[in-house]
């Protein structure tokens, strides 16, 4: 495979075209890598990929901070233990790249919780224009002086210096996704009369100077750029794009990531966010990674939404791109490379871009996990490694949905005998449902993840069998697992009763016909994405939700693609709203203190499930031990389930 070969930049040979991308994963603490940090990147490491360009090393902290944890470089007081990070990296054969990066704009943040700016510590963020950035909780920045901009581009070098000490191979700039440097470059943040500002020539300046300064330290040690490959309205045009990357060539950049967005909650239709979430296009952005080859000699890496390794292999076949960037796909199996090359792809698990775990948590502030992988974050804790049972067990999981596989597959691989009994005549659970509505058949993966490791390790499956307490008594197993999931609640509304009232999940797994008119009372996840899936019907939707938003269950990065499309099917969302009582032909609510009628066909609930525990205590009667997984212990996600499913696979 092309993919497996080596490849050239400047004069480093890599040993194959995957690179792990830079991607904040809030494992820092003050600026500092740590030990969590140290063992993440060398599973990756041990994994096979060919190059890790570690996230972004924060020329001036705090105020140039991306996130409110990120790694620091901006004082020599970091490199010993930057040293241990680029050493744990190389010792796997993996070259050590590190991308230096201030946020300007981006990191006046302010949070939710206590509406302070957390990631600048309280201070105004800074940028070469008056222009705040386009998020909701963004304050306006400072505009740069000329004096400071020269700082600023000394702190560049400094850091490129910090980065050799501590024997990292390769030195990346950050000037993609409207941070400092790709704000100076862009005439959609750049506003300045000066000599920074205005032309193509000025607004390359501030980038070409850091090079410069970076060029000083750089001695036989190549240096990469991020940079995006498109822009919305009023930024840089795809041939000011590809003048910008041919530039870059002439200044000294030996290779060229290409990337996109500015971020999750960009409200612009058809643009590209960095996180491509859940039902983008595979390879979305590869046609912006060739309009900037066509103009360079140098390679050329992309990503974004190449998962797929045979994808990867006929982009690269087709000269399209130099390099793959492969990110959150590594997140979820450190040894995607190594199985590729073993030809072991179904064995990989699969990032199927929710978002829920990498993006989702960072724009909460939290360290980052997968919700395929339970032990990203946590390779080096000892309690999260799975060894051989002392002695084989009989176990027994009720429910095949994601809780109960991964708990019988970490079982299973650890030496136990497993049978999983399955109410429903195939595998899959909560997955079933969750990948019905628009965009989401790609949880198809997860279920066909799981399908194929259970028939790897001989796991019993028992299909159409719902379990009872006598069944169970007779099956004498030494420990029981119950991931049966959650129960659907119906709220207490006068009404409710009525047969033309149904709940969400029975809609979903019947494909019901509702009628022209539908009401859904509930607006978390489930109540807003089967909203859109009547909406795409030509139904006529209302969501009811008590609380002062939608969707605030979802990240935002799947959540804004989502908002779009309501808007195109013209649901009606009542927030602050309640549901009062149900009749025949609709639903009397009441919002701003006033009452209206929402004549309609059929109401739909979708206000969440409750746990279902009862089997749980009599089996503690004659079953040794007695487990609880995923919903039917805390209605949660797949996420909570496949979690809770890992660490009860450890414990039988």
């Amino acid at each position: 495979m092309k993919l497996l070969t080596p490849i050239q930049i400047g004069n480093l040979e890599i040993r194959n075209r995957v690179v792990m991308p830079s991607m904040t994963n809030n494992y820092t603490k003050d600026g500092y890598v740590t030990q969590q940090m140290l063992d993440y990147y060398e599973a990756r490491a041990r994994g096979g990929v060919g190059m890790i360009c570690v996230e972004d090393g924060i020329v001036d902290f705090p105020i140039g901070n991306n996130a409110k944890n990120p790694v620091s470089i901006d004082n020599d007081k970091y490199i010993p233990m930057l040293t241990k990070l680029s050493t744990v990296i190389k010792k796997h054969g993996a070259r050590a790249a590190i991308q230096i990066s201030h946020a300007g704009r981006r990191a006046g943040r302010v949070s939710h919780e206590n509406g302070c700016m957390e990631v600048t510590r309280g201070m105004i963020p800074v940028a070469p224009s008056i222009v705040g950035h386009p998020f909701p909780g963004h304050v306006v920045p400072q505009e740069l002086r000329i004096e400071e901009i020269e700082g600023i581009v000394e702190k560049f070098g400094q850091a490129t210096r910090r980065a050799l000490e501590a024997g990292f191979e390769v030195v990346g700039l950050h000037c993609a996704h409207m941070y400092l440097c790709g704000e100076f470059l862009s005439p959609w943040a750049n506003k300045r009369t000066d000599k920074y500002g205005g032309s193509l020539e000025n607004r390359l300046r501030f980038v070409l100077e850091i090079i410069e300064r970076m060029k000083k330290e750089l001695v036989n040690v190549p240096l990469i750029c991020r940079m995006n490959g498109q822009e919305p309205e009023g930024g840089n045009t795809l041939l000011e794009i590809r003048e910008i990357a041919r530039r870059l060539q002439l200044a000294g950049v030996k290779a060229i990531s290409v990337s996109t967005g500015f971020g999750a909650v960009l409200n612009e239709r058809d643009f590209i966010s960095a996180e491509a979430p859940i039902g983008t296009p595979e390879g979305c952005i590869v046609h912006l990674a060739e309009n900037i080859k066509t103009g360079i000699t140098i390679p050329v890496m992309v990503g974004n939404m190449i998962r797929n390794p045979e994808f990867a292999e006929n982009v690269l076949l087709e000269n399209r791109t130099d390099m793959i960037t492969l990110g959150r796909p590594l997140i979820t199996d450190p040894d995607w490379v190594n199985k590729v090359s073993a030809g072991k792809v179904r064995d990989i698990r699969p990032c199927v871009s929710c978002c829920q775990g990498c993006v989702g948590y960072i724009a909460k502030d939290l360290p980052i996990t997968c919700i395929m992988n339970p032990v990203a974050g946590k390779e080096g804790d000892l309690s999260m490694q799975p060894v051989p049972a002392e002695r084989e067990k009989k176990v027994l999981v009720i429910g095949g949905g994601p809780g109960g596989l991964e708990t019988a597959i970490t079982a299973a691989s650890r030496g136990h005998k497993v049978t999983i009994w399955e109410k429903e005549q195939q595998l899959g659970g909560t997955v079933l449902l969750a990948e019905l509505p628009p965009r989401k058949n790609e949880l198809k993966k997860i279920r066909d993840y799981f399908s194929h490791t259970v028939s790897q390790l001989k796991i019993e499956v028992e299909l159409g069998k719902e379990a009872n307490k006598e069944l169970i008594k007779a099956f004498k197993p030494d420990a029981v697992v119950l991931a049966i999931g959650g129960q659907s609640i119906t709220p207490l509304i006068k009404g409710i009763a009525q047969n033309n009232v149904f709940l969400a999940n029975d809609v979903l797994r019947n494909n019901m016909t509702l009628g022209e008119k539908v009401v859904i009372i509930g607006g978390g996840q489930v109540g807003v994405e089967l909203a859109e899936l009547l909406g795409e019907k030509g139904v006529s939707v209302t969501v009811v939700e008590a609380l002062p938003s939608v969707a605030g269950d979802m990240s935002s990065a799947v959540k804004v693609l989502l908002m779009f499309k309501l808007e195109d099917y013209n649901v009606r969302l009542l927030t602050n709203t309640l549901a009062k009582e149900i009749k025949a032909n609709g639903v009397l609510i009441e919002r701003n203190d006033a009452e209206e009628f929402i004549e309609a066909d059929s109401i739909v609930i979708a206000v969440g499930s409750a746990a279902q525990t009862s089997l749980e205590a009599e089996l503690k009667e004659f079953v040794q031990e007695v487990y609880a997984v995923g919903d039917c212990l805390k209605p949660g996600s797949i996420l909570g389930a496949v979690h809770d499913g890992y660490k009860v696979g450890l414990t039988i």
